[in-house]
């Protein structure tokens, strides 16, 4: 009979590796059904990226990303956060503004399940763009997974 600590210890040891167990065998896929192809995810999903025009330097904005089943089977999004995705400006290569720089989200994981041929609208909220008037490339991507390959856009952003 094992007593004391060594019993203890047994039935952590015995949980860990349970534990290491079912992590192992649930990392054996990403339960969408996709595969990579280039280092993309195949799975029908799509984004596109709107906003309320123009852009205004120092103005509100509200992003509208919207994500759409293009497969055959249902696909459940996975977030891990809050942060339902983020919009990045670019001039010249570097980073003018972001999103998601400046706030918080909640460490909350949820799922959103998108069925085939669905639509899903996620809106981003800003009061005051931060990017001075200039040409940027615009890159929106949601923070799911699986997750679509993000929309690419050219945008204006003028003076205030």
């Amino acid at each position: 009979m094992v007593t004391g600590s060594q019993g203890y210890r047994g039935g952590v040891r015995r949980l860990a590796v349970l534990v290491l167990l079912t992590t192992v065998v649930g990392c054996g896929g990403d339960g969408g059904g996709s595969e990579r192809q280039n280092g993309q995810q195949k799975q029908g999903l799509s984004l596109s990226v709107s906003f309320s025009r123009p852009l205004r330097s120092g103005g509100p904005v509200t992003w509208t990303l919207e994500v759409e089943n293009n497969g055959s089977v249902e696909t459940p999004l996975g977030f891990r956060s809050g942060k339902d995705g983020d919009v990045v400006l670019l001039q010249g290569g570097r980073e003018a503004y972001r999103w998601s720089g400046t706030r918080f989200f909640t460490q909350a994981m949820r799922q959103v399940r998108l069925g085939s041929g669905e639509r899903k609208t996620f809106s981003l909220e800003e009061k005051a763009l931060s990017a001075p008037a200039g040409s940027y490339e615009m890159v929106a991507e949601l923070d799911s997974e699986p997750a679509p390959p993000p929309a690419h856009q050219t945008v204006e952003v003028e003076g205030g």
